[in-house]
């Protein structure tokens, strides 16, 4: 069994989790119908699906039209609830996974393939239903209206990220005008929403989650943060404007919400990251709230390709985004109100949003105790980071079978985590971090300063914080553990 395999077998049952469909889901999709009625028919209209080049689970189409008062985008989001009903035994499973959860090469999906990648999957001329979200945005880009509708439509072409970001650059001539129209619609209009995102402080953190290329053999070939195109923001601000958009709905005419929270960060938290970009030269006197704050951090980390890995610090000051029918905000993206409603094949809470959304369209009463749903989100945030771990931790041991190759051998690494016992130091490229243990440090008695956040030598002074960088020599790889053993030179 190669490591991928043994990875990921070890990942699922340390975290337990559920990877085989019951026979009573089984038998469920045998009998699933899909029915088309009184819905709107807007097949003939040109909407597009745009995802990564191994995605098989399309759950969102697009298309846009630029006009004198500005522009109307419909977002077609699959319609899970439609197939899916509450408490059939599909849905028990889905609601026990959470969420679909990703790896190199597999996915353990939140409902089966037949509905993922099939039934639900915006696949290029098939018929679909789906939920709309038709909204009409004036020039500069702020949202004047409004409407959800089922509809099917038939997506006449999908397209990945580099494929977009071709055409943009090359006005590809091979596609219909409607086509290229609606691409070049949603240019213009991102443009103006990443305006508008940046007049309201909208934090701009990049990803510093790793991918991994294989060779032939299964082996790891190249280690890589993906580059963000301008074709993932076109998706990204289109599928927040239908995500704000199920937020006000839902709030409208039930009350409450299905809310993607994130809170203010700890007044400690940002203390530390005040005291650590000082060091840096960049003083956070003249800053007049903690947003604007982190943002001239982020803008100053961006600056230079060498300092991208000092977001992850930032990320660490900040609090997790979770799920919530309380209206608290989500400060990542300063709104005030916002939800998940545009990946209901892969998020139990998108689906929710679906189904609140359907029975005010359809009319039915609707009898949800927010306490119990609040239960109910508290634990889908729960199993979303299983999930985020999960994937974290199978990467992180491939990484170190790929390490193994190494020891002996010497890196440079940047201090990410201080501790009592030692120094957690990220190894450049590599994007994982090994521990140095504080008796291999110089000849010294160290002592941990929990308040400033950094080890100092009891007798020469010398002083090891976050941010530092620190040659290291690979002493030791235990990949099973995902642990790395660091020493410094």
């Amino acid at each position: 069994m190669d490591n991928l395999t043994n990875s990921i077998d070890q990942v699922v049952q340390e975290n337990a989790l559920p990877h085989e469909w019951p026979k009573e889901v089984l038998s469920e999709l045998k009998n699933i119908e899909v029915k088309n009625n009184n819905r709107s028919d807007l097949r003939k209209i040109p909407f597009v699906t745009i995802d990564g080049k191994d995605a098989k689970d399309f759950d969102d189409a697009v298309f846009c039209e630029a006009n004198n008062d500005g522009f109307v985008l419909q977002v077609a989001i699959a319609d899970v609830a439609e197939i899916v009903e509450a408490n059939s035994s599909i849905d028990k499973e889905a609601l026990l996974r959470g969420t679909s959860i990703y790896f190199p090469k597999k996915v353990i999906p939140m409902l089966p393939e037949e509905i993922s990648n099939n039934l639900c999957s915006l696949i290029p001329n098939k018929d679909r239903n789906v939920l709309v979200c038709k909204i009409n945005f004036s020039k500069e880009g702020e949202i004047n209206s409004y409407e959800f509708s089922e509809a099917v439509i038939n997506s006449h072409k999908r397209f990945t990220y580099n494929e977009v970001e071709f055409i943009k650059q090359n006005k590809d001539i091979n596609l219909s005008e409607q086509i290229l129209h609606s691409i070049n619609a949603l240019e213009k209009l991102t443009k103006q929403l990443l305006l508008n995102r940046s007049k309201r402080y909208a934090l701009e953190i990049e990803s510093s989650e790793p991918t991994l290329s294989f060779g032939n053999e299964g082996n790891i070939s190249e280690i890589f943060i993906p580059k963000r195109l301008f074709a993932h923001q076109m998706i990204e601000e289109a599928m927040i404007s239908a995500n704000i958009c199920a937020t006000k709905f839902i709030k409208k005419y039930l009350g409450f919400g299905i809310y993607r929270i994130h809170e203010e960060p700890e007044h400690l938290k940002l203390e530390n990251l005040k005291k650590f970009f000082s060091l840096k030269g960049l003083s956070a006197k003249s800053f007049s709230n903690p947003l604007e704050m982190i943002n001239r951090f982020i803008k100053h980390v961006n600056k230079d390709e060498k300092n991208k890995i000092m977001n992850v610090l930032i990320l660490q000051s900040l609090k997790r985004a979770c799920y919530s029918t309380k209206d608290i905000g989500h400060f990542g993206l300063q709104l005030k109100e916002y939800s998940h409603f545009t990946s209901p094949i892969r998020r139990y809470p998108d689906l929710i949003s679906h189904r609140l959304i359907k029975n005010v369209l359809n009319q039915k009463k609707l009898t949800i105790n927010q306490d119990d749903l609040e239960i109910i989100l508290n634990d889908l945030s729960e199993l979303e980071q299983r999930a985020e771990r999960s994937s974290r931790q199978v990467i992180q041991q491939l990484i170190c079978h790929h390490l193994e190759g190494s020891i002996g051998g010497e890196f440079s690494s940047i201090v990410v985590g201080i501790a009592e016992f030692g120094l957690f130091c990220e190894i450049e490229n590599y994007f994982i971090s090994g521990l140095v243990h504080v008796s291999d440090l110089s000849r010294d008695r160290y002592i941990f300063d929990k308040e400033a956040n950094i080890l100092k030598g009891k007798r020469t002074g010398r002083t090891f914080r976050i941010g530092q960088k620190i040659r290291v020599q690979l002493a030791n790889v235990i990949p099973e553990e995902r642990k790395i053993v660091l020493i410094p030179k």
